[in-house]
């Protein structure tokens, strides 16, 4: 009975956020509900459990440490970006358009300084909420490596925009493949704040590159 009750704790709250995230793809403004929906959930059952910040992911003490172990890691998406848009140029020039309007409803790139601040607060936020919570509810019902590609659909899912079918599926598998380095960072880590910086940085990188060319 306690099983079951433990397997539904992680089937409905996945059910629920699959499900928004879903429905994001054609309802934009729905999008930022996920991440919202993931956190509250994630503190208000941490907080029911009387659980520590540290039981979801959030271990400040071991930032240095993980950078220091895993900064290889750290740093494949930052040059997966780099790749992608050096390959786009060649291949598909109109993917840097495609990009900055993709983001364009979550950012302020005409005003750089608060470009890094925003940065930032979506990437912590999306860690929250696909890593913190998404995958380590999957991981309770499955192996690790299949939560990581689960949660890295979902992630894919949740950054698509309608356009040229070339376009959104390159993007797509970019994004689809950065998420799986940043959900195995949090497997190996646990700690929400080092997947974050690999997202920062791997965002950071590519906007500004972006918006340089």
């Amino acid at each position: 009975m306690e099983n079951r009750t433990q397997l539904l704790k992680s089937y409905i709250p996945i059910a629920v956020f699959g499900l928004i995230c879903l429905t994001s793809i054609s309802l934009k403004n729905v999008a930022g509900l996920t991440i919202i929906f993931a956190i509250l959930y994630l503190f208000i059952e941490n907080k029911r459990n009387k659980g520590k910040m540290e039981d979801i992911g959030f271990i400040p003490k071991n930032i240095l440490s993980d950078i220091r172990k895993y900064w290889w890691l750290i740093l494949i998406p930052a040059a997966s970006g780099i790749v992608s848009i050096t390959l786009s140029r060649l291949f598909l020039p109109d993917f840097y358009l495609y990009v900055l309007e993709r983001t364009r409803p979550m950012l302020s790139l005409d005003k750089s300084f608060l470009l890094i601040p925003q940065l930032l607060i979506l990437a912590f936020g999306e860690e929250i909420a696909f890593r913190a919570f998404f995958q380590t509810k999957i991981c309770n019902i499955t192996k690790p490596i299949w939560a990581i590609i689960i949660t890295s659909l979902f992630f894919a899912i949740g950054h698509f925009s309608i356009d040229s079918i070339a376009l959104v599926i390159y993007d797509l598998i970019f994004i689809f493949i950065d998420s799986v380095v940043y959900g195995i960072i949090y497997q190996r880590t646990k700690n929400v704040y080092s997947c974050t910086i690999s997202h920062f940085i791997a965002n950071v990188i590519g906007i500004f590159i972006l918006l340089l060319i």
